[in-house]
């Protein structure tokens, strides 16, 4: 009779935990990244996404969380899916750059990453795509 109240007991909890979990994932994570040549807010989205010197990651609210150097900025080949998977691992929902190629944007769009061509100021970019929603 113990044995199945605790067996009960841990399952709950359990239950409770990986919910939990997947809550706090999802408030956690990158919403936006965008693809820049300098590290800051206020310069501008880079031409080439899969190239760009860093990642700007921006919360739901426009507030800069990070600025990431793009660790695949300088290699020879496999940018854009390299690229990619760094966003990926970031939890983003949305990246801006002024242009993706197309391994990049298959490699985003296959994992339901929404891919924005915009040019201009970061700050102002980000801000359009969160009122847009």
């Amino acid at each position: 009779m113990m044995l199945k109240i605790h067996v009960k007991l841990v399952c709950g909890l359990v239950v409770i935990l990986l919910f939990a979990g997947l809550c706090v994932a999802g408030e956690e994570g990158f919403t936006i990244a965008v693809a820049s040549d300098s590290p800051e807010a206020t310069g501008q989205v880079s031409t080439v996404a899969a190239r760009a010197a860093y990642f700007l990651f921006f919360d739901k609210d426009g507030e800069l969380l990070e600025a990431a150097a793009n660790p695949y900025a300088d290699v020879a080949g496999g940018a854009g899916p390299r690229a990619a998977g760094f966003l990926i691992d970031k939890h983003i929902q949305v990246v801006i750059a002024g242009h993706f190629g197309s391994k990049m944007s298959n490699a985003l769009k296959a994992d339901n990453i929404q891919c924005i061509e915009k040019q201009g100021i970061i700050i102002d970019e980000v801000e359009r795509v969160i009122h847009a929603k």
